[in-house]
């Protein structure tokens, strides 16, 4: 979950097992038998430091569905399946704008389960969902077990376009299933079984209020990203937005203090933007030179302050074209020159797009 804001769940024969059995087989409302057998396929993603929600939703092909902002910024990704230990896994595709993301199990793994989806769009205020994910504990975060939430449909329809960290998702699910830190990524199901919505976040300020990306607008995006067609995806991790209330909750507690303090001292200087959580070495953002805890002001000349005003801009520019980033320094130090820079300076970098 992120913490708005994403504050960062019967017997078949063999043949069946050998080519990925579906999850919901055997149809079952009650949360107990929903969540026994959905659990095996939802899995844990281990992202550098960070850790979120995936279910496998193509067994054959050990496709794992989850969240974009749960991989972003990450050059190395492993999960864990049930009580096994990691497994390496290889980013396919993503797309931040659309907050989704689909892995691959980079060696093939015996007697995988998935998950079957269904039609969000059937979906009614008052219907009884499940969410199953990996909540982040005060433990060993490596040895959580995965675990169940239960509530009703909200309202099945809602577009989210004002959370100033998150991109504009037209279709989520809205729904009282509680969703922790560590839940991104994981399947919210239905009656049945089926996944009708990918887990997201919930939005500071609201009391039992969460969010999941409906499936029928995820799953038609799901091939593109399975074949290797990233989108809008120029290599850096999360963007948190200076104007969002919730900035300073995107960071670890022990540097929150420090956090709002930053965000202050821009807004002081009228500096407003997108401070950067990490990029991929080898990423358009990494060859360009940007670096985590830089602040991106503006793309191809225009002020963004939004994650919806970047994800306007990447997805009206073309596949190899280069776009001039704006942004300030956001640290004491040397630049990649050995020019000396302060919080608020500007730089100016070219970054060709190639995804």
């Amino acid at each position: 979950m992120r913490p708005t804001a994403r504050a960062y769940v019967a017997a078949a024969s063999a043949a069946a097992l050998s080519f990925g059995m579906t999850a919901t087989d055997a149809r079952a409302d009650d949360p107990k038998d929903i969540f026994e057998e959905v659990a095996p396929a939802t899995v844990q993603v281990v992202a550098g430091e960070g850790f979120g929600t995936g279910v496998i939703y193509d067994a054959e092909n050990g496709l794992i569905l989850t969240n974009a902002h749960v991989v972003a910024g990450q050059a190395s990704l492993q999960v864990r399946i049930g009580d096994k230990g990691p497994v390496p896994v290889r980013l396919m595709g993503s797309d931040p704008c659309e907050d989704l993301a689909v892995l691959k199990l980079a060696t093939p793994q015996e007697d995988l389960k998935e998950v079957e989806f269904g039609d969000s769009g059937d979906l009614e205020q008052g219907d009884e969902v499940t969410a199953i994910g990996y909540p982040e504990g005060a433990g060993d975060i490596t040895r959580e077990k995965a675990v169940l939430t239960t509530g009703v449909v909200q309202s099945p329809d809602v577009a989210l376009t004002d959370v100033p960290s998150e991109p504009e998702l037209p279709s989520t699910v809205q729904h009282s299933a509680t969703l922790n830190q560590g839940n991104s990524g994981g399947p919210l199901l239905d009656s049945e079984g089926k996944l009708v919505g990918v887990n997201t976040f919930s939005i500071s300020g609201t009391q039992g209020q969460y969010n999941s990306i409906s499936s029928d607008h995820a799953e038609p995006i799901l091939p593109g990203l399975a074949d290797g067609k990233s989108k809008n995806d120029p290599g850096w991790g999360d963007l948190w937005a200076l104007s969002d209330d919730s900035f300073e909750l995107y960071f670890p507690e022990d540097v929150q203090a420090d956090a709002l303090a930053l965000k202050e001292y821009l807004q002081a200087q009228e500096i407003d933007g997108l401070y950067v959580s990490s990029v991929v070495g080898n990423s358009p953002a990494g060859e360009a030179k940007l670096q985590a805890d830089d602040v991106i002001t503006h793309l191809k000349g225009t002020p963004v302050g939004t994650d919806q005003q970047v994800c306007n801009i990447l997805q009206s520019a073309a596949l190899g074209e280069q776009i001039t980033v704006d942004g300030v320094f956001t640290v004491e130090g040397t630049d990649s020159e050995g020019t000396s820079i302060s919080p608020g300076d500007p730089w100016q970098v070219e970054m060709t797009l190639d995804r």
